[in-house]
């Protein structure tokens, strides 16, 4: 018993001085620390850190300023520990960004950066240069109207929707060598998906271990039953000919990920690193359960998608789950957060039992009111017969905003429509409200 007491003290003592490398690592590595003016150096730029915006996992996302053109980037910080999170997952965000330039909608890498890491060999940082949007988030937008009592209308806010609508269709219907920025993009995106191979090669002789054949000791099943979901960007696209569809999913739609131009009318898409080519065919239960996995990991579990919660053999994972995603961003940008948050909250069940049923309604609705809301919202009958009746909610929410809520929840991802048919709608409810529509 004294063995094993002094053991666990042992593995707390390792535990402890663990938490200090880190919290001393993201102090101090790669910075040049001057007295109340950190600044760092990337590539042939320097840098003035202004304050931290966020963090998660073994991400940092900072507020920089160009010390020569004073100009402010946010720059995301990504310690790579060797066997936790490689150099290609980490840089999956920079191949993405690359590989979908330049798109209005969706967020572009300015520059970044593979670096060693002083305090350890096992492991290296990625930084990466994006944009800085001043207006913040749908989420800060969100927060914003529930401080201060107040709503966007109704027609600013379906021209957000549409934009991350036309920004998800860039993805559901990439073609190699196509899409937007055609065989450029593609090249630059191969070229960071390498330099990430190569980093993690490194990476693996400085442990003195590949890292593949650990996995391989460790799990093993045949590495065709993996999914491609990590890193797995421009490689999916291998034996998919010139003008093919090679669809991706984003997998993780949400408030957050949905950044505010500074004209207020635009909306940025960014955080491509839960991004995963579409469709999934689940041919193995270890392939569901390593979907399961990744969406538990990367999608964030109140915009989730059912189908992701209890991944099925014989399934297909697709870009619907994007859809439903957007159907519950929409919900929140309306009530204040996710239609499954507002029910379990209200019912005190558990989320997940929530979604999985699809369980959740409008504010004021009574039970059986998503049903027929359902055949009043459908948007299946011509554009003005129900999109600006807002009579039947006290929230002044019109008939045409809640029925795209309603066609985008439908739990059977096959009744979900794809992403034309939900452009196609968003286009018919902007047009009945007008221009002059300032009611939200």
């Amino acid at each position: 018993m004294a063995t094993g007491i002094l053991r666990s003290f042992g593995n707390l003592d390792a535990a402890i001085m663990q938490s200090a490398r880190d919290l001393v690592y993201s102090l101090t590595n790669c910075m040049c620390c001057f007295p109340m003016s950190p600044q760092l150096r990337i590539k042939n730029r320097s840098f003035k850190i202004s304050r931290l915006l966020g963090e998660g996992g073994f991400s940092y996302v900072y507020l920089v300023q160009d010390t020569s053109t004073s100009e402010s980037f946010a720059l995301k910080k990504i310690r790579c520990h060797f066997g936790a999170e490689s150099v290609a997952l980490a840089m999956k965000e920079v191949e993405a960004y690359a590989l979908f330039a330049p798109h209005p909608n969706i967020i572009r890498s300015i520059d970044y950066s593979v670096e060693a890491d002083r305090s350890d060999a096992g492991a290296k940082t990625v930084y990466i240069l994006l944009p800085y949007y001043r207006r913040g988030n749908l989420q800060d937008m969100i927060n914003a109207n529930l401080v201060n009592h107040t709503k966007v209308p109704e027609r600013q806010l379906l021209v957000l929707f549409l934009g991350v609508c036309k920004a998800l269709k860039a993805m559901h219907q990439y073609r190699v060598r196509r899409g937007p920025g055609g065989e450029r993009s593609q090249g630059k995106a191969r070229r960071v998906r390498e330099e990430a191979q190569r980093a993690d090669e490194e990476m693996d002789m400085n442990s003195g271990r590949g890292r593949r054949q650990q996995e391989r000791e460790v799990d093993g099943e045949d590495v065709e039953q993996e999914p491609l979901m990590e890193g797995e960007i421009t490689i999916a696209q291998e034996g998919v000919g010139e003008g093919e569809l090679r669809a991706y999913a984003h997998r993780d739609i949400k408030p957050g990920n949905i950044m505010i131009a500074d004209d207020g009318l635009t909306p940025i898409l960014m955080d491509l690193g839960s991004l995963a080519p579409s469709p999934t065919p689940i041919t193995s239960r270890s392939l569901a359960l390593a979907v399961q996995d990744a969406a538990a990991e990367h999608s964030t579990l109140p915009y989730r998608a059912p189908e992701l919660f209890d991944v099925k053999t014989g399934s297909t994972i697709d870009t619907k789950v994007d859809i439903w995603s957007l159907g519950c961003t929409l919900y929140a940008c309306l009530v204040g957060k996710s239609p499954f948050e507002a029910r379990s909250e209200e019912t005190g069940g558990s989320l997940n039992m929530c979604i999985l049923g699809g369980d959740w309604r409008f504010p004021g609705e009574g039970r059986d009111a998503k049903d027929k809301g359902r055949e009043r919202g459908s948007l299946n009958r011509p554009v003005g017969e129900a999109g600006g009746d807002r009579s039947e909610n006290d929230q002044g929410w019109s008939e045409g905003v809640k029925g795209l809520v309603r066609k985008c929840l439908r739990v059977e991802p096959a009744e979900r429509p794809d992403v034309d048919e939900l452009i196609g709608d968003v286009e018919g409810v902007i047009a009945e409200l007008g221009e002059g529509d300032d009611d939200g």
